[in-house]
């Protein structure tokens, strides 16, 4: 952060003496170059005072802690350390920069705390440290004296703020008043020269007034810094609002010569004062009793005669009409009422409120001029006849919010009279013109009733408030893990095709055993052994990978005697025999004799089930 400030700064610096700059160098540059020269070179330090030093039992005393440096540089604590007999709440901070030297300028960083002591004694706030660009520095410790009767202290200013009332409604302007007696007045730096602190408000820096007056303070009249604005409240509720500016002391920046003496010049001291917050009472605007045209005009508020450009016009002939009016507080900041929607009238609405100049009466001071000028604004409407049949202008609905009253007030723009004659001799565009206002001002009709009806619906819960409706956002996730799953499920068995011909094999055993147990209830032998033989060449196909039909007695039987290793070869025989007869049936030449092959089924089954077993 220090470095990036270093940085900027070093493009201020002036040029050095002597050195003539380019002739054709930018003058803004010209004039950046010819600024003030910030200085961030030196230590850091802090200093720590009470302001008095000495108070009674009760009083105020502001603890200032100020640094030479940057406001963005200094981790302020939240709180401080202090002796339980002292209330310490957040005061005011700032900073400006201070002239140190020729062309030089220090910043200085002030922070404030409003301190009160409820028994009498001595009392020190410890030095403690605060981080300055991530670097220690120890803010010395200051004492407090609290006595029954402290002794008159030298003169020194003290802010006071003045709002003229603070029981108001949002956006309600308000008068404010900061008043500095019997000092130079603040120092505006880089702003205004009078900050207000807190949360729930907005100025009108344009009716900003700042002036010196004559004051008497305690019997000696003083010259006194007043510095008056607007404040419009923004939240509802409590809230709290005090002013802070920078005061500079009774100081100069050049020598004073007093008889023949020169008195070495002193750097001015810039001192941060700051006022007692003030409680503000904000409530909202009522929602009952609101007028037609209320746009967040609040206080009070009249009409002047409105004025038209002309009073004889054609149908088409656009016209101005100016509206003024007066009120209190800031009124620059009055919304304009919104166009009514008339017929036979088009209404472009206004564009914004405009100062209005004041017929100013002789003799009329410089102050009393400002208030006038400040009170009147103008809007401008600009309105198109479409019909020749009116006779005035149409009525504008204004109302605004009395806080005195707690009413709204109807202050409608009354109509002005007019004389339209027909459209003869209109330009194109105006009839164009014309044209549109006439289509736009026909008031809307529903359509005719439908013939059939549209769709049907058993509620009228909307979609997602309906209980099935969560279950439906899962369907796309749960779409997704099946395709995942089939996806992963699909490589699988391209690795693994034994897995693929041994679920075939085994559908294709059950279905013709069952084929095999239905001919064998019938007592039909051949079905009988067709059926076994189809059941075991598809139970041996995964071994072969081939086709269940392309397997002949050898390759079965090269299976079963896997089968029967290590046991007795009761299945061999069963399963040659079965060969035996069904090849006799197919190729012999002669007619088949009827072979009881029926007694053979239980090692038959045996042999599917062993064979089962293996898939």
């Amino acid at each position: 952060m220090r470095l990036s400030v270093i940085a900027c700064c070093l493009c201020l610096l002036p040029a050095a003496p002597g050195q003539t700059p380019p002739a054709n160098q930018d003058p803004l540059m010209s004039l950046m170059m010819s600024q003030p020269r910030i200085d961030l070179s030196g230590p850091v330090t802090a200093t720590s005072s009470f302001d008095p030093p000495t108070v009674r039992p009760g009083q105020k005393s502001l603890y200032r802690v100020s640094f030479n440096t940057l406001d963005q540089m200094v981790d302020w604590p939240a709180t401080i350390a202090a002796p339980s007999q002292l209330s310490i709440t957040p005061g005011a901070h700032g900073q400006i920069m201070q002239p140190t030297g020729a062309a030089t300028l220090q910043p200085r960083t002030t922070f404030n705390s409003r301190v009160t002591a409820s028994d009498l004694g001595h009392f020190t706030i410890p030095s403690f440290v605060v981080q300055v660009d991530g670097n220690p520095i120890t803010v010395p410790a200051a004492r407090l004296d609290v006595v029954a009767n402290p002794p008159p202290l030298p003169f020194a200013p003290r802010m006071q703020l003045e709002i003229q009332k603070t029981n108001l409604v949002i956006g309600e302007s308000v008068n404010v008043r900061v008043l500095l007696p019997g000092s130079a007045g603040p120092v505006a730096q880089a702003g205004p020269p009078v900050q207000f602190a807190g949360q729930g408000f907005l100025l009108d820096q344009a009716s900003a007034r700042q002036r010196f007056e004559m004051r008497s303070i305690d019997g000696t009249n003083l010259p006194s810094y007043l510095y008056e604005t607007v404040l419009i409240p923004i939240d509802a509720g409590n809230v709290s609002v005090f002013a802070q500016a920078h005061t500079a002391g009774n100081y100069f920046n050049g020598p004073i010569i007093l008889s023949g003496s020169t008195v070495p010049n002193n750097p001015a001291l810039y001192t941060l004062v700051e006022s007692d917050p003030v409680e503000l009472q904000v409530r909202p605007l009522p929602a009952e009793g609101r007028l037609p045209g209320f746009a967040g005009a609040i206080g009070r508020f009249t009409l002047d005669p409105s004025r038209l450009e002309t009073n004889a016009l054609r149908v088409g002939d656009p016209v101005k009409l100016t509206v003024v009016v007066r009120g209190e507080g800031a009124i620059g900041r009055l919304v304009p009422p919104p166009p009514p929607k008339a017929d036979n009238w088009q209404v472009f609405p206004a564009a914004g409120a405009t100062p209005v100049q004041p017929n100013f009466v002789a003799g009329m001071s410089i102050a009393a001029r400002l208030a006038a000028m400040g009170n009147l604004v103008g809007f401008t409407y600009t309105l198109v006849p479409l019909a020749d049949s009116v006779t005035e202008t149409p009525a504008i609905p204004f109302s605004y919010y009395d806080p005195e009253k707690q009413a709204y007030i109807d202050l409608t723009i009354p109509p002005v009279p007019v004389s339209i004659t027909g459209r003869e001799g209109l330009a194109p565009d105006a009839r164009a013109l014309l044209q549109t206002g006439g289509e736009s001002s026909k008031e809307p009709t529903l359509s005719s009733l439908a013939r059939n009806p549209g769709w049907g619906t058993r509620t009228l819960t909307p979609l997602q408030q309906q209980s099935w409706f969560p279950l439906g956002q899962l369907a796309p996730a749960a779409a997704l893990l099946g395709l995942w799953l089939w996806d992963r499920r699909r490589r699988f068995l391209e690795r693994h095709p034994e897995v693929v011909w041994r679920q075939r094999a085994r559908r294709s055993l059950r279905r013709e055993r069952r084929r095999m147990r239905r001919a064998a209830g019938r007592g039909d032998s051949p079905a009988f052994a067709a059926a076994a033989l189809e059941a075991i060449r598809a139970a041996c196909a995964p071994d072969f990978q081939a086709e269940p039909h392309a397997l002949i007695g050898s390759d079965v039987l090269q299976v079963i005697r896997e089968i029967d290793r290590g046991s007795t070869p009761a299945s061999e025989p069963a399963v040659r025999r079965l060969f035996e007869v069904t090849d006799a049936s197919r190729f012999s030449s002669g007619a088949p004799g009827e072979v009881p092959l029926l007694g053979l089924r239980s090692d038959v089954e045996q042999v599917l089930q062993r064979l089962e077993a293996r898939l």
